[in-house]
């Protein structure tokens, strides 16, 4: 929820308001641009569902995912099935929680952001193409008592632990920008924070999972040989959900 920064005191004659909004708790751009992609992205995984992708707006500002109501959301997932209800639902948890999850969502060619530099210790004017080449199209660490996720939206890192379901044979695509955001934002740092045991590794490579099988895409799975601590998973195990995105 919005918070609130009071200052009391105030060297010569300047006129100020005395309070202002300060943009915290949620999902938040690390700039206006970076808003806007999160909003596209977070919609696109809902493509086709207009009753969900109706939910998801920016506030005001243009950085912040505004705060949804739970009848809205409840009304608006109604009659949709498990994985899209769950996707929704781990939105509607990250965008209500009372914890900054700051992303920067870029392209190889740009510069990434300011914060993102300082939360992952980068040097200056560090480019998307560093980022994707480190982190294989996205990452998300601790960041003022919340999270900083970057995602490369055109990223070109090949992750090869994709696997074909018929068959069980492995092979390397891309991520989407979307994807990305479901694995690093809603795995990685909304698990952080709530301390799940699994953040790390399976809440992830499930979360990839969720965001396929909610765009119907149920031919292949990510196994997570190719991820964090390269622990494989059963077919059956990369299609969890995480528990506290059940929905």
């Amino acid at each position: 929820m919005p918070g609130t920064l009071t200052i009391k005191n105030v060297n010569g004659n300047t006129t100020f308001q005395s309070s202002l909004q300060v943009v915290t708790g949620g999902i938040i751009g690390v700039s206006r641009v970076s808003g806007e992609r999160i909003l596209n992205e977070i919609q696109n995984s809902f493509y086709n569902h207009n009753d969900i992708k109706s939910i998801f707006e920016l506030e005001d500002n243009r950085l912040k995912i505004k705060p949804i109501s739970r009848v809205d959301f409840e009304a608006a997932i109604n009659g949709h099935n498990t994985d899209i209800r769950s996707l929704a639902y781990a939105y509607y948890l990250a965008i209500n929680s009372s914890t900054s999850h700051y992303v920067d969502m870029t392209l190889t060619y740009e510069t990434l952001n300011n914060r993102s530099i300082t939360a992952l210790s980068l040097p200056a004017k560090t480019k998307g193409l560093q980022a994707d080449n480190n982190y294989g199209g996205g990452v998300n660490t601790s960041y003022l008592g919340g999270t900083l996720t970057v995602v490369v939206m055109d990223s070109k890192a090949d992750i090869g632990d994709f696997t074909y379901a018929p068959n069980g044979v492995q092979y390397p695509r891309h991520s989407t920008p979307a994807e990305l955001l479901a694995h690093e934002l809603l795995a990685h740092g909304y698990g952080r924070v709530i301390g799940s045991a699994t953040f790390r590794h399976e809440d992830a490579v499930r979360m990839s999972n969720l965001y396929w099988r909610a765009r119907n895409y149920h031919n292949f799975y990510r196994n997570g040989s190719w991820h964090g601590t390269q622990v494989l998973l059963s077919k059956a195990s990369a299609n969890q959900i995480p528990i506290h995105f059940q929905k």
